[in-house]
């Protein structure tokens, strides 16, 4: 452990900067050197320390002041630290105006235009969020409760609220005559309450909605035997266990990035087949963290495909493709792929990657420092 002295930190948004920083294993910082957000925003700048590092949660949705406040700070501070659990298009477009020296970027997923000055690495916090209560407080609830066998249903398709991929993913499977195969919802308005709305596949066991809520959106959360958690990230068991795989038709669907969510954590801790309806390349960034996919079972060159249009029905071709064969024939396929993909996403400690990757974006800045270790 190395106790740091002389070094100030600005934090703003949400509390998240302070709690990174403050989870460090083998830093700590002097507490009265930390500033937090705008009251202490002229402090901070004005009292003189050897080292200022400054960190930043990025606001959803998007918001132009917490930028303004960088370039206030960017001659005052020696290095940024940006968090970015959410990647939107706004967001993005955000981040492209960090492209600056003294800047380190955590994404929650990949950024697919280069950066030439700020360093971008990630930071997969819905791994980390939906992992919590399946790993970390009931390890082996899923493996209890979720069906080995092959299932009367093809494909699952939770499309949640209204998205122009996943109107695209909707209107196929009528027009294709899928519905009979596919256990499909699509709420489409997030402004209508989501318990007992017959467009929304929600677990109703264990479940209890917390009072006063507006719920109506996924992320909203609930008491999960006990637990507060997210509606999102409680996995469907009820419709994984009507179903053999998975349609993942993610939040976003931009070239630009890909945003992992825990739409696709869930298929993955449940051992399932999945076709993905996204950006290009969301298959090629999702392989760059250790998983596999599908290729050779199934067709994946859709991912390949820049165009939104051709790529969407590429995807949904091999649903077509996947609804006519023998499940448990796939299944036997596939059994390597979804084993090793469950193990990746157990067995990393995903925050522990994260939180030693910003201790060695942070100790460069200690060049020329005292530095007590205890």
């Amino acid at each position: 452990m190395v106790i740091v002295e002389g070094v100030a930190v600005y934090h703003e948004g949400s509390g998240a900067s302070q709690y990174h920083f403050n989870m460090l294993k083998q830093l700590r910082f002097d507490g009265h050197r930390h500033y937090y957000g705008a009251d202490s925003f002229d402090q901070f700048i004005n009292r003189p320390y050897p080292v200022k590092l400054a960190g930043f949660h990025v606001p959803f949705p998007a918001e132009q002041g917490w930028l303004d406040r960088v370039d206030q700070l960017y001659d005052h501070v020696d290095h940024f630290y940006i968090f970015c659990s959410e990647l939107h298009v706004r967001i993005e477009q955000q981040l492209r105006t960090l492209d600056r020296e003294k800047v380190t970027i955590f994404v929650n997923g990949t950024l697919n235009d280069s950066f030439r000055h700020a360093k971008i690495l990630p930071w997969m916090d819905w791994f980390t969020q939906t992992l919590y209560f399946y790993k970390d407080l009931h390890p082996g609830f899923l493996d209890s409760r979720l069906y080995k066998d092959t299932k009367p249903l093809m494909f699952d398709a939770l499309l949640g609220a209204q998205r122009q991929h996943r109107d695209f993913v909707f209107d196929w499977i009528q027009q294709h005559n899928l519905s009979n195969k596919i256990f499909a919802t699509y709420y489409h308005n997030i402004r209508t309450r989501l318990d007992n709305n017959p467009n929304f596949a929600m677990e109703t066991e264990g479940v209890e909605i917390i009072a006063n809520q507006k719920f109506s959106h996924s992320i909203d959360q609930v008491l999960y035997y006990g637990h507060r958690i997210g509606i999102s990230c409680v996995v469907p068991l009820t419709v994984y266990n009507q179903t053999n795989y998975s349609i993942v038709a993610e939040t976003n669907f931009d070239n630009h990035y890909n945003f992992y969510t825990e739409k696709i954590v869930k298929p993955i801790m449940c051992r399932r087949l999945f076709i993905a309806v996204s950006g290009q390349h969301y298959l090629k960034n999702l392989r760059s963290f250790g998983f596999r996919t599908f290729d050779g079972i199934i067709d994946e060159s859709y991912d390949l495909e820049p165009d939104n249009h051709v790529r969407w029905a590429k995807a949904m071709e091999q649903v077509n493709w996947l609804s006519q064969q023998d499940p448990a024939v796939i299944f036997a396929q596939a059994a390597e792929i979804v084993e090793h993909n469950h193990c990746v996403m157990f067995e990393r400690d995903w925050y522990a990657e994260f939180s030693a990757s910003l201790d060695q974006a942070i100790r460069p800045c200690f060049q020329g420092l005292d530095l007590r270790e205890v």
